[in-house]
């Protein structure tokens, strides 16, 4: 009769310093009221974001001339949106991070790409770079809670991530053209050498890296959840502007790597079990002229500028994400410099001019953009924002044509999505999903679902049974007392 009590003891002992342990220190902050229903140990998911893929290269790839056989497989032996409503700004980082935590860039931290600097502090123009940024659970910090494999090869804002393989996104903004060398002093120690050293698909450009060291992670760790970002087309939009020649190649390229990656799936033994997202982070519309917001605010007296055209101080800056633009007050509080920026970009917006409208924070609150700005701008057809405090205010975009940025809610912004493999509802349709409710679906796949996201699994897409039911709700107390 002792033995038994003593076992018990030592156990209820154990239960209680760990529940002491948690209200003392806490839980880590993707593993904080996760709602685990059922982890699926055997099923897969592989996201593959194509940077800057439009709709109609994968729904009307023919009209365009475009040889897309994999996007065109996936499609109709999959589901898919013929388009998905994004985030603002309709930038790559801020939506990255919203297709992984089903939250808008204001809840997440992820406002821009890059990171604010004050017009007199040292330009770095250094990214959101680093996983420490997150204000969010992910979908890789929810799956390796549950005890799953994660993996990630370029993913933005996974530097430092709690990640089991991961080939971060890194670069040195002060070199040009970029190297590998931040990438490899982040990356998951000897993955790199080990992937690269595979020599798979013998091709040496960025997307050719990436995409060898995803079928390298594949085939040998056959991860829960893969994430892997290619970004070629991106920079191929921006340099001719969308459905250009160059732009239709780079696609058909982009298309050659998302078969290389389904194959890998198939050599690792796992295509059965694996579903595929194909995304992308926003689309892409025309530029011909850009406009420069912080000359204008130099010439308004609220940026002063020195002998050496150096900043000497600043009263309002711009924040630039090409399509949009946010407006940045040195003092929160000066209500002042306040109504003169919104005087200014108003008369502007007013005109056929480089501003389509002006977004103040009521509207950013909801939209859930950059909480610090007094406003934002959103760019007219034609037009993009520059980062120059000299100069013309309008000038010709001569090697820059194309952009993105603007409101989600323009039809030119909206970006990728296709489910396909174990998951998908095959045949299925819809014409808009929202990119919020992209995380939170691939989570369900894998039997598991966020605590705290905006979005939610999107149902038309997937399988009927995949989408896991909601936990029980406890039952209420009834009182003793009448009425209460």
């Amino acid at each position: 009769m002792n033995k038994p009590f003593r076992v018990s003891r030592r156990l209820l002992a154990v239960v209680c310093i760990l529940f002491i342990s948690t209200l003392i220190f806490g839980l880590p902050p993707d593993a904080q009221n996760v709602q685990v229903v059922q982890p699926r140990r055997d099923a897969h998911v592989i996201m593959i974001s194509i940077d800057g893929l439009v709709p109609d290269y994968y729904t009307a790839p023919a009209r365009l001339g475009l040889r897309v056989p994999n996007l065109t497989k996936m499609k109709l032996g999959g589901a898919y949106a013929e388009g998905v409503e994004g985030v603002f700004p309709s930038v790559t980082y801020p939506a990255h991070t919203t297709m992984i935590t089903g939250v808008r860039p204001a809840i997440h931290g992820i406002v821009q790409n890059g990171i604010f600097e004050a017009p007199t502090a040292p330009q770095t123009k250094e990214w959101y770079f680093f996983a420490d940024a997150l204000k969010a659970e992910t979908l890789w910090g929810i799956t390796k809670q549950a005890g799953l494999v994660t993996a990630s090869v370029g993913w933005p804002v996974t530097v430092g991530a709690d990640i089991d393989y991961n080939v971060p996104e890194i670069f040195d903004p002060k070199e040009n053209p970029p190297t590998g060398k931040r990438t490899a002093q982040y990356s998951t120690p000897g993955l790199l050498e080990k992937a690269l050293a595979s020599g798979s698909g013998g091709d040496n450009s960025t997307d050719g890296r990436r995409t060898a060291i995803g079928e390298f992670v594949i085939n040998t760790y056959k991860p829960n959840l893969m994430l892997i970002h290619l970004v070629a087309l991106d920079d191929v939009h921006h340099k001719n502007g969308p459905r250009t020649p160059p732009a239709i190649e780079t696609t058909e390229r982009m298309d050659g790597y998302v078969g290389r990656i389904i194959e890998a799936a198939r050599k690792a033994g796992i295509l059965d079990q694996t579903t595929f997202l194909l995304v992308s982070d926003h689309g892409f519309a025309r530029v011909t002229q850009k406009f420069e917001p912080g000359v204008l605010l130099v010439k308004e007296k609220l940026i002063t500028l020195g002998a050496d055209g150096k900043p000497t101080d600043w009263k309002a800056a711009a924040w630039s994400a090409s399509g949009s633009c946010a407006i940045v007050l040195h003092d929160p509080s000066d209500k002042e410099t306040a109504a003169k920026v919104n005087e200014i970009f108003s008369r502007i917006a007013s005109s056929k001019g480089p501003i389509n409208r002006l977004i103040l924070q009521p509207e950013l609150k909801k939209l859930g953009a950059v909480p610090t700005a007094v406003l934002m701008l959103d760019a007219a057809p034609d037009f993009a924002f520059g980062e120059e405090l000299t100069g013309p205010e309008i000038h010709d975009s001569k090697d820059y044509r194309g952009t993105h940025g603007q409101l989600p809610s323009r039809a030119e912004m909206r970006s990728a999505l296709i489910v396909y493999g174990a998951s998908a509802r095959v045949g299925a349709k819809m014409t808009l999903a929202r990119m919020i409710d992209i995380g939170p679906t691939a989570a369900a796949v894998l039997g598991l679902s966020f605590s705290n996201a905006e979005g939610t699994p999107i149902a038309e897409l997937l399988k009927a049974g995949v989408i896991p039911p909601p936990p029980p709700k406890k039952k209420e107390k009834k009182s003793a007392r009448a009425g209460v």
